[in-house]
């Protein structure tokens, strides 16, 4: 599951066209500041980091008839814990992935599709562009302070298949903006794990910037 989905995030992460600097034939470029959960929080919760690193997506866009290009830096960073799923044994299959992206701004309004995206479209498009979880169903929504907010945190329930064998799962979409840039945090495990509290405790301690 975390190939797919992060692939399908970055597939999201493309800015539209329409700023100055695109006009006059410059190269836009656009680079989010890093988000990440505090080594507290993995300590309670039991995660691990699996990788941080930036992204750049570059695009061409075509205006006025002219070809120009858009550069995107966004930074992800993903995080995960072993569960024990009985016959399958001891997998490392609950995850979270925190994403920022730039919002992109020009003439105060924001070039970045995510902006406005809600936490179901979101996770639809997630869904579409993995191809590895079906069956999604829309279990909810509750509230989880991150960066010294209250953020709607969207529960989801879908099918995986794992070693061969299809497994109910549980999806966490939170996104939002902060400090100019969209954060998108998807948290994902089996069904059969109460995960929770430990997916509250990870969203609650995102750091953005992270120095």
């Amino acid at each position: 599951m975390r190939t797919e989905l992060l692939t399908a995030l970055v597939a999201l992460l493309v800015v539209s066209s329409g700023c100055v600097g695109l006009i006059t034939g410059e190269t836009v470029a656009f680079e989010a500041e890093p988000a990440a959960v505090d080594d507290a929080a993995l300590e309670t919760t039991g995660y691990d980091e699996a990788r941080a690193e930036a992204q750049t997506v570059t695009r061409n866009v075509s205006v006025v008839g002219q070809e120009r290009t858009v550069r995107i830096t966004n930074h992800v960073a993903e995080y995960n814990r072993s569960v024990e799923l009985g016959p399958l044994g001891e997998l490392e299959l609950a995850r979270l992935i925190v994403l920022s992206t730039p919002g992109a701004t020009v003439a105060g309004q924001s070039l970045n599709p995510l902006a406005s995206q809600s936490n179901r479209r979101l996770a639809e498009r997630l869904v579409q562009r993995s191809g590895r979880i079906s069956d999604v169903a829309s279990e909810g929504n509750r509230t989880v302070q991150i960066l010294g907010e209250d953020r709607t945190v969207s529960e989801f329930t879908g099918t995986s298949e794992v070693q061969g064998q299809e497994i109910d799962v549980r999806l966490h979409v939170t996104s939002f903006e902060h400090d100019g840039d969209v954060i998108v945090a998807i948290a994902v495990h089996p069904e059969r794990i109460d995960e929770r509290d430990r997916v509250d405790t990870l969203m609650g301690a995102i750091q953005h910037p992270t120095s």
